[in-house]
């Protein structure tokens, strides 16, 4: 498991243990799992997607939409942090 935090100027919008996020990049999407080597980058505009358990189906996901910001991945700490002005769940999208 990997600690995923989803920062946004309003405040901490998700932070939960999680299998894997999945993260927009410049170069596509790329995916987090535990022992993921250590990375910063440029979250592009998109779509975080967020696999809480590893044998939950794609229709369990969870989505967040952003218009970018900046991703950390902590090795040691097994955690993804993720900066943004905002970020909606799929529920709050009108």
């Amino acid at each position: 498991m990997i600690y995923f935090e989803l920062v946004t100027l309003d405040g901490t919008k998700f932070g939960e243990a999680v299998h894997e996020v999945i993260l927009p990049t410049p170069d596509g999407y790329i995916a987090v799992f535990e022992n993921h080597a250590p990375l910063v980058s440029i979250a592009t505009p998109g779509v975080i997607s967020v696999r809480r358990k590893s044998g939950d189906p794609d229709t369990k996901l969870e989505y967040f939409a952003t218009a970018g910001g900046v991703i950390e991945v902590l090795e040691g700490d097994q955690k993804v942090r993720v900066l943004v002005d905002e970020a909606d769940r799929e529920e709050e999208i009108n």
